[in-house]
């Protein structure tokens, strides 16, 4: 049987003790982000919308979020609708079948997932800037790990020295990172600050679709502890002829297939300019701990898909001993009540 992940949606930067980090990395002290996730991948003619919700809590000094990035970007960071989340989530929905559990009397949840060598540093150059809502961004290129953290140093980025690593996963990859950090304006003074920011969206050319799931581990604490254990649902959109979808993976992570179905125009107007009627929604999740490459994704041929979420109640015939007992009382009554009614009416019979 499948075993079925089940996720908390959200894309949250929470308050805590320790930095953890989600596709994309939050920096700063105390910033940690919740290791559920949601992301809206749309995969169109060689272009991805790439969409992801930060909220964050902390001292807006002290914060920043790095996302790399394949390239240029081909549109620029804006606010999107959390509504695009909220249908792709009901549309995607596994079907429910309560299963009755006759061992025992308590419920039982369940369902149905090489390295280049570096060149000679060049240093880091911006290549684009802009603002999104609370938020100031950059698109950086950088030829070694060392340029790019000296240029995080040189504007305040905090980061751990763990994430060095990570750094030059993708500069060796030749990709970009995006750099976002609290504008000025909404804490001039450095203080506190916890609000969310509505889905971001951002669009890149890219030969295949791409998660940079990498990311995430830029500050992992021991390996394998829950903390490090992320759990992403992926809702992807293409044209109506292919899905988003795992290619063949022997690793140890857990990539699940969902839901795999057409958009109805009915649907269109709520999933915030994203698709059309008749593009393919697909839903993935996927558990892994953030180490060695990218998690990959392709594309496939479109094939109608819904899952199954076998939800177990208990089955109240074998819940307790007592009534158990009381039938067995029951049936020893009966028969004594039939002789006493016979006796009953031979007696009045005899009168």
């Amino acid at each position: 049987m499948r075993r079925y992940l089940a996720l908390v949606s959200g894309f949250v930067g929470l308050l805590a003790a320790s930095p953890a980090f989600p596709c994309g990395a939050g920096f700063g002290p105390g910033i940690e982000v919740v290791p559920q996730q949601d992301i809206i991948v749309v995969y169109k003619d060689g272009v991805e919308t790439y969409v992801f919700q930060p909220t964050f809590c902390g001292t807006a000094s002290d914060f920043g979020l790095i996302l790399p990035v394949p390239a240029l970007l081909a549109q620029d960071p804006a606010l999107s609708d959390q509504q695009a989340f909220t249908t792709a989530i009901a549309l995607s929905e596994p079907n429910k079948v309560t299963v009755e559990d006759g061992g025992g009397c308590m419920p039982l949840g369940g369902g149905s997932a090489a390295g280049v060598n570096s060149t000679t540093d060049s240093g880091a150059s911006i290549v684009a800037s802009g603002h999104v809502g609370f938020l100031d961004w950059v698109q950086l290129k950088a030829d070694t790990e060392s340029s790019f953290t000296d240029w995080l140093t040189a504007y305040g980025y905090p980061y751990s020295t763990t994430a060095s690593s990570v750094f030059t996963y993708y500069v060796q990859k030749g990709w970009y990172f995006l750099a976002f950090r609290i504008s000025q304006g909404v804490a001039p003074d450095g203080g506190t600050l916890c609000t969310a920011l509505g889905p971001v969206t951002l669009s890149f050319p890219s030969s295949e679709p791409v998660v940079p799931s990498r990311m995430a581990g830029a500050s992992s604490a021991t390996p394998g502890s829950s903390s490090n254990d992320f759990l992403w649902r992926i809702f992807g959109i293409t044209h109506g002829d292919v899905q988003l979808e795992f290619p063949h993976w022997t690793g140890p992570e857990s990539l699940v297939l969902w839901y795999s179905g057409a958009i109805k125009a009915s649907d269109v107007s709520s999933l915030a300019g994203l698709a059309e009627a008749g593009d393919r929604l697909t839903r993935l999740t996927m558990e892994f701990f953030p180490a060695g490459e990218d998690l990959p994704l392709t594309l496939a041929s479109a094939s109608d898909y819904r899952s199954t979420q076998y939800v177990h109640v208990p089955s109240h015939s074998s819940c307790s001993v007592t009534k158990t007992t009381s039938r067995s009382g029951n049936s020893f009554l009966l028969p004594l009540l039939g002789l006493a009614l016979a006796g009953l009416v031979c007696w009045r019979r005899w009168r």
